[in-house]
């Protein structure tokens, strides 16, 4: 059975969701003449973690044609702050996503299938982006992020300031030799030797290096774990939410034993969230992960250590999940308000506070979820 999308779903709601689309790229703009390129980071990164469920969520609430207006938006900052290639890679990006999105939600596929199959969708494009990049960058895509960190921080006017703040906060090294005489005087402001400058730009070239060989695979787990998740468990509550208002004001009538009418909007089946957890099944094979990522992170041997690194954060992602998913059940048992219990568990996802409750929750079946085994039969008199 298809559903067909809205172009409009209230006029109110589309220019709100045109406005909030297009805000965060287009403040970005008026920043790239004295910030270099650190307004194109801030875009990558609001791409990477904001735009596909920004661009979902906007779909559902409130139509296609704001998102369309949205994404046009974002492409075309994209483009003005990193030329056609930024365009390309954000485009492999976010379009495979949201083209999933929409097709699912088209064909109102059961959520059962279509949160593994975004889930999929997100890996591949994350992967797809990575190996392009790699490609273009003759398959030296570290060395050479390393390598144009430093050029920009040699050449901005800001530059020695914030080499100096790197190492103040130890996230750089400086020779020994050349601590004393590290900082030189200058009319109003002070300026680095030519030598500390150059050895904290080797620190930095090193740093950016490493931390990219392991922030790299740790986003394609984590990214599409999280991000595929949120791109329908948000979208269609929150859309359902909407038109079950907008229904509401419209004065539709109510059911016959006087309920709720329900209001025409996909759902995918999709089961509370207060309810969701890990099967018992392949509950032990996530720890299983978590316990074996752990470890392999701190292998000697880079394949393991990538490998650790991956495993270790789709498993949290799998936990933090299902912790979210408990405090979610607690905050309704209190009565909580909804901005509440959306705004606490993604506070609390930015520690790892979720993971350990999800496993708590996963170990001790504290909302009574999951049936006890059942007890083997004595055989013996």
């Amino acid at each position: 059975m298809k559903h067909q999308l809205a172009a409009v779903r209230s006029v109110k709601s589309a220019v709100v969701g045109s406005i909030l689309l297009m805000i965060p790229y287009l403040l970005l703009l008026p920043g790239r003449e004295i910030l270099g390129p650190l307004p194109a980071v801030y875009a990558v990164m609001l791409t990477v973690y904001l735009l596909p469920l920004g661009l979902c969520l906007v779909t559902m609430v409130c139509g296609t044609l704001p998102m369309l207006i949205g994404l046009i938006t974002a492409l075309s900052t994209i483009t003005t702050l990193m030329s056609t290639t930024g365009l390309m890679l954000c485009a492999l990006y976010a379009l495979p996503i949201v083209g999933a999105f929409l097709t699912l939600v088209q064909m109102q596929v059961p959520f059962k299938k279509s949160c593994p199959i975004l889930i999929g969708v997100h890996v591949a494009a994350l992967a797809l982006v990575f190996a392009v990049s790699q490609k273009m960058a003759g398959g030296d895509l570290y060395n050479r992020a390393g390598v144009a960190v430093a050029d920009f921080l040699k050449s901005w006017d800001m530059g020695d300031l914030l080499l100096y703040e790197f190492y103040s906060m130890g996230l750089i090294d400086l020779r020994e030799s050349l601590r004393d005489n590290a900082l030189q005087s200058g009319l109003y402001t002070f300026t680095l030797s030519d030598a500390a400058r150059e050895d904290m730009l080797l620190s930095v070239k090193t740093m950016i290096t490493g931390q990219l060989q392991l922030l790299i695979p740790n986003l394609i787990a984590t990214q599409s774990i999280q991000g595929g998740v949120a791109c329908l468990l948000l979208p269609l509550r929150f859309g359902y939410l909407a038109e079950e208002k907008r229904a509401f004001l419209r004065d539709e009538p109510m059911g016959e034993l006087g309920e709720k009418q329900k209001v025409d909007f996909p759902t995918l089946d999709m089961p509370p969230f207060q309810t969701w957890h890990i099967p018992r099944g392949i509950g032990w094979q996530v720890g299983v992960a978590l316990i074996g990522g752990y470890l392999l992170r701190y292998s000697r041997t880079f394949a393991l250590r990538i490998a650790g690194i991956m495993l270790y954060g789709a498993a949290s992602s799998v936990f933090m999940i299902q912790g979210a998913a408990f405090i979610n059940f607690i905050q309704k048992r209190r009565g909580s308000r909804r901005f509440w219990r959306v705004l606490v568990p993604l506070l609390l996802m930015t520690t790892p506070f979720l993971t350990f409750i999800g496993i708590f929750d996963q170990m001790n079946n504290a909302r009574g979820l999951r049936k006890p085994p059942e007890p083997k039969e004595d055989t013996y008199l």
